[in-house]
């Protein structure tokens, strides 16, 4: 309830505006009030949460072939046909490092992934080779993919992103050599009319071990927010993301559990049996080898947007450290870095007169990062930090095994611990995002429907169902229908993510030579029939690459003949199908057709609506 010292504010604030805005405008003005003076009301658990789906957004967006990011659709047990998969797109990831930026507005020299992406030498070969672009991320516009066998839609609420000014990115100028690395460069992204508040995303790698090559992406953000006092800075860190469920992933993309093959994220979380000494990120006791391998690639491009962002705008109020799952962990050890390593000593110096000792953190769904000792030292020396999760997360409570603690060294988890009741009526994973946003919402009755209203991350069975907002994924209730991606904002996000060329060209150079080879099947094959396979994977490229009709009439005869190419060709039906749907959405992207246009014909209708799990 808003107390009548807030309703004075309110109404002061909104007498003032009246007489300075004039009269025309002054609907917007008196709404963009309303708005800031709403955010005064939302917790700091609440926003940082949202924080953290915004991480996953932005990650997501970056992503060059969203379709199948990880390469899930390709694994047949029994053949190479993934791993022939993974070591194309790796040659192929050699073509993107040869680009370079022809102006700063070009998404050319911006891909990353493995080195050869970045155009460095010695690719660590044993990892997804996890395509991204770091030029292709707008917080304002939704993210989808295909996340193992279902569709994910994801937008972080207006309240978080409609202030916005400014968004510019922190990556590696030249291959590190050591961590932290302070040779970066800054590039912009986009920029936004009218807002105050300037995010900063920063570049690492996960997947690392003491003598490998990371994978690099987009780890998290920086982001200066606006506030009625002045500013508070965010520091945020995206969480593990794999596609597949951790047994597919183990089975289908590593050849053991722990081995350093497969998902980087996953190699990254699976790096937590030991606990190791880390001065870097704590002098006292020891942290956690995985996420203290990874986060020293961060610290590097972290430092340089807090430093960006001190020189642009007043020392902020508050700072507060928040990541879901991996990004928990690293967020963890991001704040024991600041407080009890070494790197706090760089980091004060590099930055200062921010009120670093005052660093909060706000954790969640949060694995062990340090043993006890290490913990304690940080409970005390940040005793306002804090971590919440649901009832019943195996991520946060497996340390409590018995079992567990035979194959693990014994850990801690740091913050005070808010465990949150399950959620009524919720068979979704109590590790998820959205259930731990739901937990949270509960906890706190009263919220704004502007906050509790909406659905900000869900699940579907097919891109139609994604479409048509029928989710399968738990929604709060009285939130709104998930119509998170639809028909008027879905060819922006296809354009944004350059859906159309980076979908044909990963088709001619990585598909079409996977499709050729005999270990990419179960049983003997002739190599003429994989010839012919490869020659229609190229025709359909080429047909892709023409323009496309204006005539919608047109456009729509041409693409049933697209399918006409590889219907029943390939093998595999789930593959021509996935296929298939790329081609559609690269023709929707490219045309003016309608959604309504594309239903009405059958075999287009039916590849939207297909769940891509049946050959």
């Amino acid at each position: 309830m808003i107390q009548k010292k807030e309703l004075s504010k309110r109404g002061l604030i909104l007498a003032m505006s009246v007489l300075t805005a004039g009269i025309f405008g002054l609907n917007q003005r008196l709404d963009a009030l309303e708005t800031r003076v709403a955010d005064d009301t939302i917790p700091q658990n609440v926003l940082n949460l949202d924080l953290c789906t915004l991480a996953y957004q932005l990650y997501h967006q970056s992503l060059c072939l969203p379709l199948d990011p990880w390469y899930d659709i390709m694994s047949r047990p029994g053949s190479d046909r993934r791993t022939n998969i993974r070591r194309f797109t790796h040659d192929y990831a050699k073509t993107l490092g040869m680009a370079t930026a022809t102006d700063k507005h070009s998404e050319q020299g911006f891909y990353s992934g493995p080195n050869a992406a970045r155009g460095w030498a010695n690719s660590n070969l044993n990892l997804d080779p996890v395509l991204t672009n770091y030029k292709q991320i707008d917080p304002k516009l939704p993210m989808f993919t295909r996340d193992g066998a279902i569709f994910l839609a994801a937008l972080a609420p207006t309240y978080v992103t409609e202030n916005l000014k400014a968004v510019e990115g922190i990556r590696y100028k030249t291959k590190p050599t050591s961590f932290p690395c302070d040779d970066v460069e800054r590039f912009e992204i986009r920029k936004y009319q009218g807002g105050k508040d300037h995010l900063v995303v920063f570049e690492g790698g996960t997947g690392l071990t003491d003598d490998t090559d990371p994978a690099w992406s987009l780890m998290g953000f920086v982001l200066m927010r606006k506030t009625p006092p002045g500013y508070d800075a965010h520091i945020v860190f995206r969480g593990s993301r794999s596609g597949a469920a951790l047994g597919g992933t183990i089975w289908k993309a590593q050849d053991a559990i722990g081995d350093s093959k497969g998902n980087p994220d996953w190699i990254t979380d699976l790096r937590a049996k030991r606990q190791v000494e880390k001065p870097l990120i704590s002098k006292v006791g020891k942290v956690t080898e995985g996420f203290s391998e990874a986060l020293p690639t961060m610290l590097g491009t972290i430092t340089a947007c807090c430093k960006h962002l001190q020189q642009n705008y007043p020392t902020p109020e508050h700072i507060y450290v928040t990541g879901h799952s991996l990004g928990a962990a690293l967020a963890s050890q991001f704040v024991s870095a600041t407080l009890l390593g070494s790197y706090g000593d760089e980091l004060r110096n590099a930055v200062k007169g921010w009120p670093w000792e005052k660093t909060k953190l706000l954790a969640y769904a949060q694995p062990i990062p340090g043993d006890a000792a290490w913990a304690a030292q940080f409970n005390k020396i940040s005793p306002t930090s804090e971590h919440y999760w649901v009832d019943g997360d195996v991520v946060v409570e497996a340390s409590s095994n018995r079992a567990v603690r035979l194959i693990i060294d014994d850990g801690e988890h740091c913050g005070k611990q808010n465990k949150l009741s399950k959620v009524a009526d919720c068979v979704d994973n109590v590790h998820e995002v959205f259930v731990i946003r739901a937990a949270l919402l509960r906890a706190q009755p009263g919220l704004s429907q502007r906050i509790a209203g909406i659905t900000t991350w869900a699940y579907y069975d097919s891109f139609s169902k994604m479409i048509e907002g029928q989710p399968v994924s738990y929604m709060y209730p009285g939130a709104a229908v998930p119509h998170i991606v639809t028909e008027r904002n879905l060819r922006n996000i296809l354009q944004n993510y350059h859906f159309g060329t980076e979908f044909e060209r990963w088709l001619e150079q990585v598909y079409a030579r996977m499709i050729a080879q005999k270990s990419s099947y179960i049983g003997l094959k002739l190599q003429k029939t994989l010839d012919e396979r490869r020659r229609l994977v190229l025709q359909l490229v080429q047909r892709i690459k023409k323009p496309p009709s204006d005539d919608n009439v047109q456009a729509l005869d041409s693409l049933v003949d697209d399918f006409n190419v590889i219907n029943g060709k390939l093998g595999l039906s789930v593959e021509e199908q996935w296929i298939y749907l790329g081609t559609i959405l690269s023709t929707f992207q490219n045309t003016t057709l309608t959604l309504n246009e594309l239903n009405s014909k059958p075999l287009i209708k039916k590849c939207l609506g297909s769940k891509f799990n049946k050959d």
